[in-house]
């Protein structure tokens, strides 16, 4: 392989950690690898992920605007509105610290979707440095009411303005081409799993259970990431409510994420209702917020994970590349377009989309098939070298270093 010289490389993200979010996680993990292969990185993000300060201590302005060094680089929690005063700061960061590239994490929840000017912002930038967007789905920014076709003429534009996009996954891939791309600055490639994978003991299997009130014969789905509309938690819900009373659920992880709030609380709120409408409180359980060997002891604890996404199975879906890092039977909904690396009856099990009763009828003859799980777990965790971070890390620095 052609070596890389090492850039200096800004990554943009609405979200980081200690924020809760997907995109963040996937940010801190990229930065991480890039950093391993030898680039300088330079993370610019919301102000949100400026760890809290000591109590009675105050920082001053300079020391506000100043980076925070961490292990892999540095991180700029500077950003407010992501509204154009901020799309300004990105511009001084990277003319002050002469980046070679910048890559916009682009989801739109996460940059204030009442304004676009994270979608007009590799214009703003044109001569300063050029601008790669990662699109982690090509959903439209809200703006404000009736703003119809200008949503998604935002997203075009961020697009086509920019130097290069990167999709992960083939639909987004072809989507792109579509809006007329050129196929040169158009890349695919995966996410990885936004958790790292621990090792854990058959013991500590047993001790989450019975953490969670289950008894040895009881059965148990397992759900991971925030509860999003769009990954169909409710319809789980109204398929447990068809399983026998064995069988149990837990939702692992936070309830909602930093990003799209207001939206995924309502949803919330609705799931909360439907669940104690279906009399189901005593077979739902809910962890909340677990650091990594948390959610690895949950996930192998887990008989089957359920996600049953309503655009159906993709890889651009952390909470999927996690489930299947953990070696973990999956069962999810059909794609809207092929995806070649999974494959029904292989490596996962699928159903169609919005049907509560599909999913129930497929939880229930998984879970009384032993043999079958063991495999589909087995060949779920073969999948993990097709989307490890060292894969995903070289081939991003190698696309930016050809824009270059």
């Amino acid at each position: 392989m052609r070596r890389i010289e090492a850039m200096r490389i800004g990554l943009i993200s609405g979200e980081y950690p200690p924020m809760q979010g997907g995109v963040g996680a996937f940010t801190q993990e990229l930065a991480r690898h890039l950093h391993a292969l030898g680039h300088e990185i330079h993370v610019i993000t919301s102000r949100l992920a400026r760890p809290a300060q000591p109590e009675g201590e105050r920082r001053s302005w300079r020391q506000l605007s100043e980076p925070l060094e961490v292990p892999y680089g540095f991180v700029y929690p500077r950003a407010r509105r992501w509204r154009w005063s901020d799309v300004g700061m990105i511009a001084d960061v990277a003319l002050r610290y002469e980046l070679d590239v910048l890559n916009i994490q682009y989801q739109a929840a996460a940059y204030n979707m009442r304004s676009a000017a994270i979608n007009l912002a590799p214009a703003r930038l044109r001569g300063i440095a050029p601008v790669v967007v990662t699109f982690h789905d090509l959903r439209v920014p809200y703006l404000f009411p009736k703003a119809g076709g200008l949503r998604d003429l935002v997203v075009r534009i961020l697009a086509r303005s920019a130097q290069g996009a990167i999709a992960t996954n083939g639909a987004d891939f072809e989507q792109l081409l579509s809006w007329g791309l050129p196929g040169e600055r158009v890349r695919q490639i995966p996410i990885g799993s936004n958790v790292t994978p621990h090792r854990v003991m058959p013991e500590s299997v047993a001790v989450v259970r019975r953490q969670l009130g289950l008894r040895p014969a009881d059965r148990l789905l397992g759900y991971f990431g925030f509860v999003h509309e769009s990954k169909g938690a409710d319809l789980l819900v109204e398929a447990l409510a068809a399983l026998p009373g064995d069988v149990h659920l837990v939702f692992v992880g936070g309830r909602t994420g930093a990003s799209d709030r207001a939206n995924n609380e309502a949803f919330l709120a609705r799931l909360d209702a439907l669940v104690e409408r279906l009399g189901l409180a005593a077979r739902v359980h809910w962890t909340g917020f677990l650091d990594d060997p948390g959610v690895s002891a949950h996930l192998q604890a887990c008989d089957l994970m359920v996600l049953p996404y309503r655009d159906g199975i993709s890889l651009r879906r952390g909470t999927l590349m996690a489930a299947l890092a953990h070696g973990r039977p999956v069962l999810s909904t059909l794609p809207t377009a092929p995806v070649p690396e999974l494959r029904h009856g292989e490596n996962v099990w699928l159903v169609p989309p919005e049907d509560a009763a599909a999913l129930a009828d497929a939880a229930l003859t998984l879970l009384e098939d032993a043999a079958l799980l063991e495999r589909l777990g087995a060949a779920a965790k073969e999948t993990e070298a097709l989307f490890s971070w060292e894969r995903i890390a070289a081939a991003t620095a190698a696309f930016f270093a050809e824009l270059r």
